[in-house]
């Protein structure tokens, strides 16, 4: 009788405490300690584990969700071979997340077409897999919700959601000119990533030598190189549009 008073205590404590997972697998370990004669120690901890296991996969779950990634790619698919100017070394130490840990950036630089935002959607996926939060933006996306923000006295909040990322992806930086105000709120958003150390990845078509054609300082240009070059690994990639070459290869017109 008062193993089974024990029992359902314990099930309510588990219940207080949140522990969904180690309550729905409750019965399933202390089955198997009896089984394989576990300790104690070792039915806590496997129910311990099973718990963990679930949070995680939870947390995972809900970055995804949060993270504002368009498309699922990874790293393991990208095409090295037909595109042979991207680093298929670089690229491996880049995905073993080092640069994430140690709050390094990643700038990917080249043509459309190439694969920047196929490798930077890659990372990302390792990092959420990893259990890292990541949000991902286009620079048009990111103009916008600064405006709306704007007009809303609410560009702290915007400024303090994109912060909060471990890993911040901007996509597309270079495709349209930026306004001033508009430049001076990246300028920040890096500039408070940059001293607090976390890592962002950011895709171009422009060189850095064009980024004047971005911003209208080409002060504040040459500030934001400098914060986001200091801790950098800039991969520049030089090739064939994958749209060009497949239209090509079919027999299609190429305008």
């Amino acid at each position: 009788m008062s193993s089974s008073v024990s029992y359902e205590r314990v099930k309510e404590h588990l219940e207080k405490l949140r522990m969904d997972a180690a309550l729905v697998e409750l019965d399933d370990v202390l089955e198997r300690g009896g089984k394989e004669e576990l300790t104690p120690v070792e039915v806590l901890d496997e129910l311990l584990q099973r718990e963990l296991r679930y949070r995680f996969e939870r947390r995972v779950k809900t970055n995804f969700k949060l993270s504002g990634l368009p498309v699922i790619k990874r790293v393991e698919e990208f095409d090295f071979d037909a595109q042979p100017q991207v680093p298929r070394r670089t690229i491996e130490e880049l995905s073993t997340l080092r640069f994430l840990n140690q709050g390094e950036n990643v700038l990917l630089l080249g043509p459309c077409g190439v694969g920047k935002t196929h490798l930077a959607l890659g990372l990302a996926v390792k990092a959420l897999e990893q259990g890292y939060r990541v949000y991902f933006l286009t620079l048009h996306d990111l103009v916008t919700k600064a405006r709306v923000a704007r007009e809303k006295n609410r560009l702290h909040v915007l400024l303090r959601v994109v912060h909060r990322a471990d890993l911040f992806v901007l996509d597309e930086l270079g495709f349209l000119p930026l306004a001033a105000e508009d430049a001076t709120f990246l300028f920040e958003l890096i500039n408070k990533r940059y001293h607090s150390c976390k890592a962002t990845i950011i895709t171009s078509n422009k060189s850095f030598g064009q980024w004047g054609e971005i911003f209208p300082d080409p002060v504040l240009a040459t500030a934001l190189l400098d914060r986001l070059l200091h801790r950098a690994t800039p991969i520049n990639i030089r090739g064939e549009s994958y749209r060009l070459r497949h239209r090509r290869e079919a027999g299609l017109p190429l305008n």
